[in-house]
């Protein structure tokens, strides 16, 4: 993507009218009010979402999973096996128009053969339905790796990443000035893949780290710790026939690979057209 110098930066910024401002989470106002945040998971139990591990199935009779205190384990200390297969865990229903926040933080244990590699985990958004014989669905990886928190990964989907202005990543209108079209993805292990990497660098390797993503329309902000460090535009999904159609809703997933994480303050609030509308010309809601 074009890198812009900070004067050429700040005036495409200007002529489209956004404020790259990142909002106050302090506080509620009116329009806050209108779009109440609710859980998506509701701090007790897996109602709502489902379960898969690869080489295991969609019953999750080793322990991955495990409960307490409001927070959602992944390969705690219950779990005793010498091997720790990826998976995920996945929202029964479709979510279109939404911000999303989570916090998540990284425990001690490690399997191979990732053991002595970065610890990975990932939100998975607009994701389709499980596919036979393959691990991921098609989806957007929001990605957790350390070290790359704040990756965009294209799994089976299109999508052209918002350019960066200055150092900070496009957001929230497109310029027309810019290329729109997708770059071929890599294709291996049977998935098509486009890795785009973040723009900065946010994330606490200890201690809890807060993520943001908010998904409207074609496009979508992936934020870390209160900051904006990926967007992507233009998503599309790749049909059997070849040809392309809209991505903008699916199933949320959290996923585990190879290393203890855990999760809590799971939430999530609908965008409506006056949100979108706020966003767009302001940058935030």
């Amino acid at each position: 993507m074009p890198q812009l110098s900070r004067r050429e930066s700040l005036r495409l910024i200007g002529a489209c009218g956004a404020s790259l401002a990142i909002p106050s989470w302090a506080g509620a106002s009116a329009r806050q009010a209108r779009h109440e945040w609710r859980p998506l998971w509701d701090g007790q139990s897996l109602d709502g979402w489902s379960f898969f591990q690869e080489g295991v199935g969609e019953t999750d009779d080793r322990g991955v999973v495990t409960i307490k205190d409001g927070e959602l384990h992944f390969l705690g200390a219950g779990y005793d096996h010498q091997d720790a297969p990826p998976g995920f865990i996945a929202t029964l229903a479709d979510h279109a128009s939404y911000h999303l926040r989570l916090q998540y933080r990284w425990g001690e244990r490690r399997w191979a053969p990732r053991g002595w590699q970065a610890r990975n985990s990932g939100v998975l958004y607009h994701m389709g339905d499980t596919r036979p014989g393959m691990l991921f669905p098609e989806c957007i990886e929001f990605q957790m790796q350390e070290g790359n928190c704040g990756d965009a990964i294209l799994i089976d989907t299109l999508g052209v990443q918002g350019p960066s202005l200055g150092g900070t990543p496009l957001w929230p209108n497109w310029i027309p000035a810019f290329p729109d079209q997708p770059i071929e993805p890599t294709r291996a292990g049977g998935y098509a893949r486009r890795w785009l990497p973040r723009h900065s660098d946010f994330e606490l390797r200890d201690g809890w780290n807060t993520l943001d993503l908010v998904c409207f329309e074609d496009q979508a902000a992936q934020l870390v710790n209160g900051r904006i460090v990926n967007t992507v535009y233009k998503l599309r999904r790749m049909l059997a026939d070849g040809t392309e159609g809209p991505l903008d809703a699916g199933r949320i997933a959290l996923e585990f690979e190879w290393a203890e994480i855990a999760f809590r303050n799971i939430m999530i609030r609908n965008l409506d057209a006056e949100a979108i509308a706020t966003i767009r010309q302001h940058g935030s809601d």
